[in-house]
């Protein structure tokens, strides 16, 4: 039987990644995923949409900055200062745009029926909430407005491929801090109660298996 750590210090855990300690984050996921984490990410490049893109929680700005060489043009929100500073600073290094903002998941800046997709990758609670879904569908394109509907695409999990005896650690802590244990059904549930066609796909390119949930905006 496996014992989860309390909530309160993943929690604390994870704030600290995404907060004073975020010039950890890219070396910590490299590490957790045996260097696979950027090729999870960019699994999830083939189901954007043409269209402004927004990335919920950027990060460090590694997926923003290959979202627009592979000629999308994201914006993108983030809460953390420090992320916000370290994803800067890499935009900058590339010679790319910088339309990055400090915001709520909750509370987009941006006008309804804007997005033609909205992503994020390897989110935590917030990503579940219902003002956060509600925000999401506000957001997207509306089929009614002759436009394609608005899609969100989350890749929520990846799959590991790595040597003996080290894949079976990093499994069992991603089982203690509770990332396996997400119950599918409750994803789709929420995103049909507030107004999404949602489906999983199980997505596997160049070596790299990710699980990603794709909704479309009905209405």
């Amino acid at each position: 039987m496996i014992v989860l750590l309390p909530r309160w210090l993943i929690k604390v855990g994870f704030h600290l990644l995404y907060y004073q300690m975020a010039w950890t984050y890219d070396a910590v996921a490299w590490l957790v995923s045996f260097g696979q984490w950027a090729a999870w990410r960019r699994l999830a490049l083939p189901f954007l949409q043409l269209g402004p893109t927004l990335e919920l929680a950027y990060g460090t700005g590694a997926f923003f900055a290959e979202m627009t060489t592979a000629g999308f043009h994201p914006v993108g929100i983030d809460l953390s200062p420090y992320m916000a500073r370290l994803a800067s600073q890499r935009l900058r290094r590339c010679n790319l745009s910088l339309r990055l903002s400090r915001a709520r998941a909750q509370r987009l800046p941006f006008p309804a029926g804007y997005f033609a997709n909205v992503v994020a990758t390897f989110p935590t609670d917030y990503m579940l909430a219902r003002d956060t879904m509600a925000e999401i569908y506000r957001v997207l394109h509306s089929a009614a407005e002759g436009k394609p509907p608005g899609r969100l695409i989350v890749v929520f999990e990846g799959h590991l491929r790595g040597p003996w005896p080290i894949r079976p650690f990093i499994n069992w802590l991603y089982e203690i801090t509770g990332q396996r244990s997400l119950p599918p059904a409750k994803p789709l549930h929420l995103l049909t109660s507030g107004g999404f066609a949602a489906r999983w796909e199980l997505v596997e390119r160049d070596g790299a298996t990710a699980r990603l949930l794709i909704a479309e905006k009905q209405g």
